[in-house]
């Protein structure tokens, strides 16, 4: 056999060296005139590919910090892309279709109004000429530019001709259409219906454009057109058999119902939106748990059953986990605001189980993008409530759940505290302490807004919740404390008009526990007036909200309390019997009863409680001569104020039901005053401390203030078991009852002294 022939070198840079193997040397020729590749199946990309590919390759999200570079560079290439000779049809439609994308994006995050950017000017008429410039290229990029188009002109609060173009887009939907582009156009129809165009005045002067933001509407049309068109939706997902779809037509309809305060609805939408997503809550575990889906009705083939997608369970599929956190949220939400506690507690259970669990935060890569299934065609990337803002709103829910005050630590203030460390992580000027926020690259700064006023709103009203507790609880210094926190951050970020009506109330209660009668009836009277009430005795009662109707009913109280405290000196002991249904406190002048008579109306027009237990207290203070109906109307309060587990309310109406039995049924009254009793003792009961832990905080007045609870109510109640003891002849008794109730009295003197 002849040797072989050696390999030939071709390449130059390539050396034979004695002994050792060829190493990779660099030419002085190649330095100076680097070669062609030599790959020979790889060719340049045309120049249209290229630019129209460098958006995506250039994507940031908003939080990089080279985002406004990526825009930059991204509009260039596709202003580069149109402005090349002879491009192809196709090619055209795509570039236009780009500009109008990358377009939005610069104009969400209000590059165009900072005047900083001559890159952004006349930005906005190129991004409707690019609408308008793709419509008859492509059929397949025509719904996408319909919806880009309806929503570039809600942007500019062009609301009617933007929910023309989406009705025009569905009108238009033919059955071979895929279900991708019919949901999106539904479902975009529904958020135009359901929302307020973004404004400037919520950039706060930072030339940032918030997103579109649902809000509740004073307009029943277009609720109702939301809800029309979401049952529309509902059938085409039925008769595509997309249960996720169905799922989250459902959790849609009860956000929208519970938005509108459409609450005579709100109850069988969270029953079908539990049924679909498989809730069964269990009110005598106190649990919530997952079952199988209801079985198929005879002759119905529609609801089959439905498992989860690909065999995945609530806490490892992210649709359903973001779907169960928000029924289970509205669901919480609605039946606090009717006062039923015992149906809330098995949802608020599953919330904090769900969010223990990790699925609707989803880790450290979350960012509030979801997928719904519609298969055989590809999911729908949908956008939910970022991660954080779910995480926080845990707290505030929680927080507003819990209405029992009484305890060494209620769970409404832990809730409350607990939550406020969590918003300011995230807003430490420390880099190194704030909390990373992972958001799609998509997302605009006008987003990025969203999610950060988001967090100051809960927070805001975490502190209010702070401060409702620590007026109940007697701990005043405290209370002031949140309420210039709250003060100086709606002011500091601009939204302190949204929050006026409720810090003024806030501090109408506080000045109406202190004593300072005066400065509570003038909050009282501007927390009605913020908050839209028209004057009292006015033939409009249903102006005004929540705030008005408890500012209303505060002032009420405060003065027949004030009125009766001046004629008591004057008063028999047993008042005369009066039949007339007209009858009133004798005490009472003209003003006062046609302004109870006026918080009276707008507290049973509401449903929300603890308003309608106030109207039956407000009612029964208007007749004390009627003591049947009195004694009706205390009994429906007291049983009211229990179901929605708030003993605060409870302890007010225990007071003033003891009081109607102390002169005919003194044992009933002891019974009733010492459950009245324990509850004040309770609202304000000190933390616990290990044994040699005092320290000169315990000798401060706001300690010892704080251990005697609610001092207001254990005088007024110490003083009916005074009157009590003294008419039994227990000199014992007597002795002990009038050393408490000099203490009590020496606590609320020092409160007066300190304010003062």
């Amino acid at each position: 056999n002849p040797r072989p022939q050696k390999r030939l070198r071709t390449d130059p840079n390539f050396v034979d060296t004695a002994g050792s193997r060829c190493l990779l040397l660099p030419s002085l020729s190649s330095l100076a005139d680097p070669a062609p590749p030599t790959s020979p199946g790889l060719k340049p990309l045309p120049p249209q590919v290229l630019l129209l590919a460098l958006p995506a390759l250039l994507l940031h999200p908003p939080t990089h910090e080279k985002y406004a570079l990526s825009l930059f560079l991204s509009l260039k290439a596709v202003r580069l892309c149109l402005q090349l000779p002879a491009l192809a049809p196709d090619v055209e439609c795509y570039a236009w279709t780009a500009l109008a994308e990358v377009g939005m994006r610069v104009i969400k995050s209000g590059f165009c109004k900072t005047g900083a950017h001559e890159w952004t000017i006349g930005l906005e008429e190129e991004v409707e000429k690019a609408i308008g410039k793709g419509h008859p290229a492509l059929r397949h990029l025509r719904h996408h530019l319909s919806l880009l188009h309806a929503h570039f002109a809600f942007w500019r609060s062009n609301t009617r001709f933007a929910r023309a173009v989406l009705r025009r887009l569905i009108s238009t939907l033919v059955p071979s259409d895929p279900p991708t582009i019919v949901y999106a156009a539904h479902l975009a129809l529904v958020t135009q219906l359901t929302s307020s165009p973004p404004t400037s005045s919520s950039s706060h002067g930072k030339g940032i454009d918030s997103s579109t933001s649902f809000q509740p509407h004073s307009k029943p049309l277009e609720i109702q057109a939301a809800l029309t068109t979401l049952t529309n939706l509902s059938a085409i997902a039925a008769q595509n058999q997309h249960s996720s779809m169905l799922k989250l037509v459902a959790v849609l309809r009860l956000r929208i119902l519970v938005a509108a305060e459409m609450w005579d609805m709100v109850g069988d939408a969270l029953e079908d939106a539990e049924l679909l997503l498989s809730l069964v809550h269990d009110s005598a575990a106190s649990q919530c748990r997952s079952q199988s889906p209801p079985q198929t009705e005879p002759g119905d083939e529609t609801w089959a059953e439905q498992p989860l997608p690909d065999g995945k369970d609530a806490k490892e599929d992210p649709l359903t986990a973001a779907l169960t956190v928000h029924t289970l949220m509205l669901g919480i939400v609605y039946h606090i605001h009717g006062g039923r506690a015992r149906s809330a507690e098995p949802r608020l259970a599953a919330l904090h189980s769900l969010m223990d669990s990790g699925a609707p935060v989803g880790g450290v890569n979350a960012d509030g993008l979801v997928e719904v299934p519609i298969s055989p065609h590809p999911p729908i990337h949908l956008r939910v409530s970022h991660p954080r803002v779910i995480f926080l709103l845990t707290f505030l829910i929680s927080s507003v759940a819990k209405r029992d005050p009484v305890g060494r630590r209620p769970k409404k203030k832990v809730f409350a505290e607990s939550g406020i460390v969590h918003c300011r992580e995230g807003c430490e000027e420390d880099e190194d302490s704030a909390v990373e926020i992972n958001v799609p690259p998509w997302f605009s700064h006008g987003d990025m807004e969203n999610i950060d006023q988001s967090t100051l709103r809960i927070e805001a009203d975490l502190l209010c919740e702070l401060a409702a507790v620590s007026i109940q609880r007697y701990n005043f210094d405290a209370a002031e404390k949140h309420l210039d926190t709250v003060v100086a951050l709606t002011r500091t970020h601009n939204f302190f008009s949204e929050y006026a009506p409720r810090i003024t109330l806030h501090h109408a209660h506080l000045a109406h526990a202190i004593g300072d009668t005066d400065r509570a009836g003038t909050c009282y009277r501007v927390a009605a007036y913020l908050d839209g009430a028209g004057p009292v005795g006015g033939s409009h009662t249903n102006t005004g909200g929540f705030v008005a109707a408890s500012a209303r009913a505060g002032e009420a109280l405060l003065r027949i309390g004030l009125a009766a405290k001046q004629a008591a000196p004057n008063m028999t002991s047993n008042p005369s019997t009066v039949t007339g249904k007209e009858s009133h406190a004798p005490y009472l002048d003209e003003s006062t009863v046609a302004l109870t008579k006026d918080a009276i109306a707008r507290c049973s027009a509401s449903t929300s409680a603890p308003l309608p237990a106030l109207a039956e207290l407000l009612s029964a203070a208007l007749s004390p001569s009627q003591i049947i109906r009195s004694k009706s109307l205390l009994k429906h309060a007291l049983a009211l104020s229990s179901s929605a587990g708030d003993n605060h309310m409870r302890a007010l109406v225990l007071a003033v039901v003891g009081a109607q039995y102390v002169h005919t049924a003194p044992e009933h009254a002891m019974e009733v005053l010492a459950v009245c009793e324990t509850l004040g003792a309770g609202m304000g009961a000190s933390e616990k401390k290990p044994a040699g832990a005092e320290s000169e905080q315990e000798t401060s007045k706001g300690a010892s203030i704080s251990g005697t609870g609610n001092a207001a109510l254990r005088l007024w109640v110490g003083e009916r078991f005074l009157e009590l003891f003294k008419r039994a002849g227990k000199e014992k008794r007597v002795q002990k009852q009038e050393e408490f109730n000099a203490l009590y009295r020496s606590a609320i003197d020092a409160v007066r002294m300190v304010t003062d």
